[in-house]
């Protein structure tokens, strides 16, 4: 038969604290220590090794607490609702709080109904900074505790279809970090075909530069409207009144996105824009030249035209030594069209994936809710 009990009832629970940060003797190697942002970091729900380390001082001069190996640590502030078993004996923050089962309650059990309690424990939390729930409310949380006979079957049933699922998303996640090699392949195959009679050109042979017309806007100083105000990586404000109607291309003259490239490091903008010193600013006769720069420009690593590490700068004079492999004119409209077709195709595989995250995201909801008879959703 199946026992309705509070978590207080059932489980011993622990504030946690942090040794005081400027005493070195405090810190270090000896215990492990979890936060709830080691936490939001874990793949698995276990955990031995933390981030960081407190000494047998430092626990002893804090409120810290060293709970046993085998317990339930739950993020309780910042957020609510992390949840890891620990391997090894562990203390961690005041953002977390420590549950050690007692005996006629499976630490796998309570884990699993702590992860499809989430959206409970974040209705129960309070604060006006950040939500929190506290050791008195999470004690009085009410739990079905089944026989332990009953609470292993449910584990090992758990247990089988959650590794499923994540075998599932991790088939998923991989085949997601191919699209973009997908996308810079097609382009080295376009780059191959000797059928589209390449030449090499540089920009200062196929497009006028207009930096000199550029001009930086301090922030104190901008008027609001509606013109796009451009740097280095895209739009940084909106402005009133124009230096530039056109076609353009802008290229990133500085900035750590040159070497790392999280954004396009080209992008054509149209119409009325103002840009600042931060984008070099190149006009095409052809539009479809244009775009083909573009594309190649995101796809080619240009490190070696890059100065500076702290402070990256591509200045006009390294732009203008890049050789750009230009094919016929008649032959760009080929090119784009299977770049067209290849980023469609990714587009759906990544919207399918999506899709498909969301049904395992529901079903392991579903199969919380019936085998713990909680309401997940």
């Amino acid at each position: 038969m199946w026992k309705k009990m509070m978590l207080g009832d059932i489980c011993d629970i622990f504030n946690g604290g942090t040794p005081n940060s400027k005493e070195k003797a405090y810190w270090g190697e000896g215990l492990q220590w979890l936060t709830p942002k080691d936490m939001g970091k874990m793949k698995t729900r276990s955990i031995a090794i933390t981030e960081r380390q407190i000494t047998k001082s430092g626990l002893s001069n804090s409120s810290a607490k060293l709970i046993p190996k085998n317990a339930v640590i739950l993020s309780c502030r910042a957020p609510i609702g992390h949840v890891a078993i620990n391997e090894v004996p562990m203390s961690f923050n005041q953002g977390c709080k420590g549950l050690v089962p007692k005996d006629e309650l499976l630490t796998e059990f309570l884990y699993y109904f702590l992860i499809s309690s989430k959206k409970l424990l974040n209705k129960l939390g309070s604060g006006t900074t950040f939500k929190e729930i506290s050791e008195r409310t999470l004690a009085n949380v009410e739990i079905l505790v089944p026989p332990l006979l009953e609470q292993q079957r449910i584990v090992a049933k758990l247990d089988d279809a959650f590794a499923e699922i994540d075998k599932v998303e991790q088939i998923s996640t991989t085949s997601q970090k191919t699209y973009p090699h997908l996308s810079r392949k097609i382009i080295s195959q376009c780059l191959s075909n000797r059928n589209y009679n390449w030449t090499k050109k540089y920009l200062n042979q196929i497009a006028i530069n207009l930096d000199s017309k550029r001009k930086p806007i301090t922030k104190s100083k901008r008027i609001k409207g509606k013109v796009p105000y451009y740097g280095a990586s895209g739009i940084v404000d909106y402005v009133d009144g124009y230096i530039f109607d056109d076609d353009l291309l802008l290229i990133s003259e500085d900035g750590a996105n040159l070497l790392s490239r999280s954004y396009p490091i080209a992008f054509s903008i149209k119409g009325r824009t103002w840009v600042n010193n931060h984008a070099h600013v190149l006009k095409f006769n052809s539009n479809n030249l244009q775009l083909w720069v573009e594309i190649y420009l995101n796809f080619k690593n240009i490190d070696d035209y890059i100065s500076g590490m702290a402070q990256p700068k591509l200045n006009q004079a390294k732009l203008n030594q890049i050789p750009i492999p230009v094919p016929e004119e008649n032959k760009l409209k080929e090119i784009f069209e299977i770049i067209h077709t290849a980023k469609e195709i990714i587009k759906k595989a990544q919207a399918n994936r999506i899709m498909k995250l969301e049904l395992l995201k529901n079903l392991k909801s579903s199969i919380l809710s019936k085998e713990l008879g909680i309401n997940t959703l």
